[in-house]
């Protein structure tokens, strides 16, 4: 598959089996390293378990069980979406053509992500028949839709497409962090984006697309390396993204279309967790992660994904991993899913 950055990953097709009660037949590869790693030969029969209970993944070949006619996986020269080249960045591959349908159709579901934009009505298949119908080359197009553009396609109604739009419509105002976080920047997630949308100068509640557009041009790679926990291929990344021509076109499209970003900390309307840091590990009973995150940020807190001296809290839900043992080891202070609800406020 390729995904919204261009990266291929290897997906292994599987002869339908249960795990955990449920069928699986895909598993993720995670990269082409994993299959050398494995020793996978195409017709191997393998060992699958689910990371989480969530991700299908290949854990080990029984190679005492080939028969001979298992035949070696090579890895792809070109795109199999648009045929472009395939360049190696790391252990990665990705595809060389910026605009590839594969990469643009990952793109516009990450933009409508419940991190980013939050538009629920778009999922992947309406996305997907929007781009087949041509209603939609780019996000930017999103906002541009009439409700008759939608109710007249197979299988939409004046109802569906009136809910669709009027919740598009709802979404035009959005928080600098989840702006940054749905334009897909490489290397650039949820928390590089929160830590990025500081940088920015904001005196007013909301500011236009361009201003913002302004500021970014004018950073250097090195300066944006300056920021707490952006190393410099995720500076260079940020750079290059807000010097792409193609890129800036698209941001005075957004501005057009009329997308208001508003200041995160016009938001904040409790500082209780001001200047405090805090990483989540494991899963949480009460509520999402995305959930959770939210609530620090709106209390004024920051969430990174590594544990460091600088950590101030470790929330620690089921099944956590290697965060909670190097929080012990720094002595970074553990709270639990309960005493975590105790200081947000929340019952569980």
């Amino acid at each position: 598959q390729v995904g919204r950055t261009g990266n291929l990953t290897p997906v292994a097709v599987l002869d339908p089996v249960q795990v955990g009660g449920i069928t699986i037949t895909h598993a993720t590869l995670h990269n082409f390293d994993q299959i050398d790693r494995l020793g996978l030969k195409i017709g191997d029969t393998v060992i699958i378990s689910r990371a989480g209970d969530v991700i299908p993944q290949i854990t080990k070949v029984l190679k005492e069980l080939r028969t001979g006619k298992e035949k070696p996986f090579h890895r792809p020269t070109h795109c199999p979406i648009d045929n472009s080249k395939v360049v190696r960045d790391g252990v990665f591959y990705r595809c060389s053509n910026p605009n590839c349908g594969a990469r643009n159709r990952e793109g516009l579901r990450h933009f409508v992500s419940r991190a980013a934009f939050d538009i629920r009505g778009l999922g992947p298949k309406i996305i997907d028949r929007f781009l087949d119908e041509g209603l939609i080359s780019d996000a930017a197009d999103i906002f541009e839709l009439k409700e008759g553009d939608v109710a007249t396609l197979e299988r939409f109604g004046e109802k569906s497409a009136e809910n669709i739009m009027k919740e598009v419509e709802e979404k035009k105002n959005i928080s600098l962090p989840r702006f940054l976080y749905g334009l897909g920047i490489l290397h650039v997630g949820e928390e590089t984006a929160a830590l990025l949308a500081r940088k920015f100068e904001i005196r007013n509640s909301k500011f236009e697309i361009k201003n913002l557009l302004e500021q970014a041009k004018k950073w250097t790679a090195e300066e944006l390396q300056q920021i707490e926990d952006i190393g410099p291929k995720v500076a260079q990344s940020i750079y290059d993204w807000f010097h792409n021509e193609r890129n800036i076109t698209f941001l005075e499209k957004l501005e057009k279309v009329g997308i208001r970003v508003e200041n995160p900390k016009s938001q904040i309307t409790n500082h209780k967790l001001s200047g405090k840091t805090f990483v989540l590990t494991g899963g949480l009973e009460s509520m999402a992660r995305d959930e959770a995150k939210e609530k620090i940020r709106d209390l004024g807190g920051d969430v990174s994904e590594s544990v460091s001296k600088k950590t101030d809290y470790v929330i620690v839900g089921t099944d956590s991993g290697s965060k909670a043992e190097k929080a012990k080891r720094l002595q970074v202070k553990i709270l639990s899913e309960k005493e975590f609800l105790k200081m947000v406020g929340k019952h569980p």
